[in-house]
């Protein structure tokens, strides 16, 4: 466990450091490696002490110090707010190093507890999570390599890996049966490299297959000619599991592929399908009882039948009765010729089911089916981002949280779902006097703080590699939010948009000097008095003198650590605004108005609060509590 410690002057922590690094990097050291002498008095002699980083007491050599220095070097003419700074990492240089290490030799799991309240993250494993996730059982990898056409009935292992690669290659008819594969396995490491590929009839079955480690399915089927797969209670009552489908039936001619109670009744089971059936000619896909009274699956299938010339994908019996599902499909059959989709009894009688279409329907001539949509369902959420199509149902349409695209234009409409008094209101409301609504601005989310950008860009930060962070973080409690956080943050900017998803604090100045320069200033609301209440309009100032002008909005998202989705928009106006109760002020506001809103999609939540349509009006919100608004000054 990293230990914190406080120093009293940088030349005792020098020492430290350096007597520190065999001791926490490399265990087996048994002293002290050389280091140069003129380089410890250079490094004193050139160390910029606290009096001089900004602010009073940071080690010179803590990632709080490196931050100081990185923003008088963007920003020199401006301090760094104490908003800003408090959101910093408390980690300091040694407890870097030690995690940094951790996570280059790939062992981080082992020392979460650790690392979580060293780096203040919300972290959601449980005690009794804990002791299964460091377990291990006598482990004996397998390796079977370039073989074909055989029989796994029964087959189990330990905590052991088994290698299948070259599976069936160049096989006129590949049949090969894993039935009860797995058996009680505990998290062995399975890879099916280059599976069936090239192939003339590709006809394997895996029955009762057990998911509870790695399952790694790439080139699976690729460039064959008839693929037919089944996979028959997949992952049934697995626990963990993750799966990776990479390079699924890619080119291939006839492509068949049945995932009969795929996932039933089991447990944080993480399914990722990548590259799937992409460029393929006749793609019928079956998902049947699909994670049937699961508990908080994630499913992501990306590049989903991208550039298929017939493309019928069917999800039937959809999560149901599944606890907090999550299921995102991003670059929906993008290019595909044909494509017909239904998903029937969809998240019926689940409980907090999400789903995710990111890029939904930028093919010829799309359809899609919804049907039995959320009936019976608690609390389920969709959202339908870059929705393009015109040629979809939704049938028997029940009543769920369901947002089509923040700023891509869609004819459908969403529920008339109430919006929140004062969460949206027009540019004339800020007029001294005025009586208005505020919105509740609270931060809802958990404190965290950001990791240092060395660590930081460590992580597999991206949604290909999503279920590999959720595993390194045993964050599967927050994996949905995670997955529509990535994939906000990877959806194309519309037009005049600039954006960028940040995970540091230098990230995130980084991306507002890119923009505006190194006269931009950031600034927040400063409290939250007001919330929920009707208030007045004091004081109204606009920022450069009231007219148009360039910003970044940045705002919070939920995930382990700090991740801020900032955005530059075409066309807006800042305002600071006094908030007045009883006739004293009681908060000073930030106000953005968006001019431009012909991007907006028709069903947006400010249309619904303030009628007309997108492009008609502009459209005004507060900056609420932990979000940020930077404009350039002067």
């Amino acid at each position: 466990m990293a230990v914190l410690i406080v120093y009293l002057n940088p030349i005792s922590f020098v020492l430290h450091l350096i007597t520190d690094q065999n001791r926490h990097l490399d265990p087996s050291a048994s002293s002290m490696a050389p280091f140069p002498f003129f380089f410890l008095i250079t490094l004193i002699a050139a160390t910029p002490w606290a009096a001089h980083t900004g602010a009073e007491g940071v080690n010179p050599f803590s990632p709080k110090a490196s931050l100081l220095r990185y923003w008088r070097r963007t920003f020199p003419d401006a301090e760094l707010p104490a908003f800003l700074l408090g959101k910093a990492s408390p980690l300091n240089a040694t407890q870097v190093a030690v995690f940094s290490r951790y996570i280059d030799s790939h062992n981080l799991q082992q020392h979460l507890p650790s690392f979580c309240a060293s780096a203040n993250l919300y972290c959601t494993f449980l005690k009794k999570d804990w002791a299964s996730l460091l377990s291990s059982g006598a482990a004996q990898d397998a390796s079977f390599a370039e073989y074909a056409n055989r029989d796994f009935a029964n087959y189990s292992v330990s905590a052991g890996n088994s290698d299948f690669t070259n599976y069936s290659v160049n096989q006129n008819i590949g049949k090969d049966t894993f039935a009860g594969y797995g058996g009680e396995r505990q998290a062995g490491d399975q890879g099916f490299l280059n599976y069936e590929s090239n192939g003339n009839v590709g006809a394997s079955r895996f029955g009762r297959y057990q998911t509870d480690g790695v399952g790694k399915f790439n080139n699976y089927g690729d460039s064959g000619n008839v693929e037919q797969q089944r996979f028959s209670g997949y992952g049934d009552g697995s626990n963990g599991g993750l799966e990776t489908f990479q390079g699924y039936s890619e080119k291939s001619n006839v492509v068949g592929a049945d995932f009969k109670s795929y996932g039933s009744a089991a447990n944080g089971i993480l399914s990722q399908f990548s590259g799937y059936s992409t460029g393929s000619n006749v793609i019928t896909n079956s998902f049947t009882s699909y994670n049937k009274e699961g508990n908080g699956p994630l499913d992501q299938f990306t590049s989903y039948s991208d550039s298929g010339n017939v493309v019928r994908n069917e999800f039937l019996t959809y999560e149901d009765d599944a606890n907090a599902g999550d299921d995102i499909f991003q670059q929906y059959a993008d290019g595909a010729k044909k494509p017909d989709n239904v998903f029937r009894s969809y998240g019926p009688s689940g409980n907090g089911a999400g789903f995710i279409f990111g890029n939904y329907g930028n093919s010829s001539n799309p359809l899609a089916e919804f049907t039995e949509y959320g009936k019976d369902g608690n609390g389920a959420t969709a959202s339908f981002s870059s929705y393009v199509t015109e040629n979809t149902t939704f049938k028997e349409y029940h009543e769920t949280t369901t947002t089509f695209g923040s700023y891509i234009n869609a004819s459908s409409r969403p529920t008339s779902a109430l919006v929140e008094p004062g969460k949206f209101f027009r540019e004339a409301d800020l007029l001294s006097g005025n009586p208005i609504p505020m919105p509740d601005i609270h931060d809802k989310m958990p404190p965290r703080s950001f990791l240092p950008r060395t660590i930081a860009d460590k992580l597999p930060c991206s949604s290909t590699r999503l279920p590999e962070l959720i595993r390194m973080l045993n964050a599967s409690g927050l994996q949905g939010s995670m997955a529509r956080t990535l994939a906000d943050c990877e959806r194309p900017p519309v037009k005049d948009e600039t954006k960028r998803c940040v995970t540091s604090l230098e990230g995130m100045a980084e991306f507002a000097a890119s923009v505006l320069g190194e006269k931009a200033r950031v600034s927040t609301t400063a409290n939250t008095v007001g919330s929920g209440r009707m208030v007045a309009v004091g004081d109204v100032r606009g920022r450069n003198g009231g007219g148009v002008t360039r910003a970044v909005s940045c705002h919070q998202s939920l995930f382990p650590y700090l991740v801020y989705y900032c955005h530059a928009v075409p066309r807006v106006k800042v305002y600071d605004v006094e908030v007045m109760l009883e006739g004293k002020k009681a908060n000073q506001a930030v106000a953005i108005c968006h001019l431009d809103t012909t991007q907006w999609s028709a069903g947006h939540a400010a249309f619904r609060a303030l009628g007309h349509k997108p492009g008609e009006i502009e459209v005004c919100h507060f900056i609420f509590q932990n979000d940020f608004i930077w404009v350039s000054q002067g």
